[in-house]
Parts: structure tokens; C-alpha cells; sequence
């Protein structure tokens, strides 16, 4: 999976072939609702790529569907906090399409992105590319600024 994240304050943005937007929290934190530590334990059984960071979880999955699926099926853990503001939704969102727009820029025509109710941000790398392509390294590199996850 291509790999491209940003953290916001109470969520994270992923961008791959397929991707994925998660909660905040930070790792062990504990919410009135769930435990962060059991949410990515879980999500990981359902089959989702998770890693803990200080901010919050990043979450891969091979398709929103599955994704979906893992939350709904993990909601019992889910961290207090999950909700995302409208603010951090729009910053999501305008992170993603400075970014598509320079990696079009840049010679990688990718699909508008999309953005779930829950304020996570799905962008797509076109089909027959990778993370690997030439052309997506390249552009990679030259919007790295615009990358989302450059602050870490």
C-alpha cells in the first residue's frame, strides 16, 4: 500500500491506493467511551494495518468497505473523542487537495478525494500505479511540502 498520512487534532488522513482516516487520542489513551490500545487491537484482527502515534491512530485498509466494517465491528473500543470538528473536516480536506493538485502538477493524474462523513479523507493513486511507479516517487518528492504527514 502507498502510505501518506496527516495527523489533525482528533483525526488522521491517509492516503494510499486505498485509504483510511482514524481517531485521536494518543496510544493507551482511554476515553468514557473505549480504550485506544483494545480499538487498534481490535481493528488489526479485522485485518486494518494500525499504528499508534502521540496524536492518534493511523489506520490502512484495502477499501473503505472494509474499513467501515472493521470500525463497526470494533465500535465498543473506540476511544472517546472520535468526532471530528467541522474545522478539522475542511483542513483535512483542503490538506488533500493541495496535494492531488500538485501530484497532478507533477505528472500523477489521481481522482479527486473524497471525504467520509466522519471527517477522514480518502485519495487514491491512479490505477496501474504505486507507491513504487517512478512517476509517483517523482511527484512525491516535489510535493513533499504539500504532503500530508509533512509535520511529523
Amino acid at each position: 500500500m502507498a502510505n501518506i498520512k496527516i495527523a489533525l487534532k482528533g483525526a488522521a488522513f491517509l492516503a494510499t491506493s486505498v485509504v483510511l482516516v482514524s481517531c485521536g487520542g494518543g496510544p493507551g489513551a482511554q476515553g468514557d467511551s473505549g480504550d485506544q490500545a483494545k480499538y487498534a487491537a481490535c481493528l488489526r484482527d479485522q485485518g486494518l494495518t494500525v499504528a499508534e502515534r502521540s496524536d492518534g491512530l493511523d489506520i490502512k485498509a484495502d477499501s473503505p468497505e472494509k474499513s467501515n466494517a472493521a470500525k463497526s465491528a470494533c465500535k465498543q473500543y473506540a476511544p472517546a473523542g472520535e468526532e471530528v470538528s467541522p474545522e478539522d473536516k475542511k483542513q483535512a480536506m483542503d490538506t488533500a487537495l493541495q496535494y492531488v493538485a500538485c501530484m497532478r502538477k507533477a505528472g500523477v493524474d489521481m481522482p479527486d478525494p473524497k471525504q467520509d462523513p466522519d471527517g477522514g479523507v480518502a485519495v487514491k493513486l491512479p490505477d496501474g500505479m504505486t507507491e513504487d511507479t517512478p512517476v509517483v516517487q517523482q511527484a512525491q518528492k516535489a510535493c513533499k511540502e504539500q504532503a500530508p504527514g509533512n509535520s511529523e
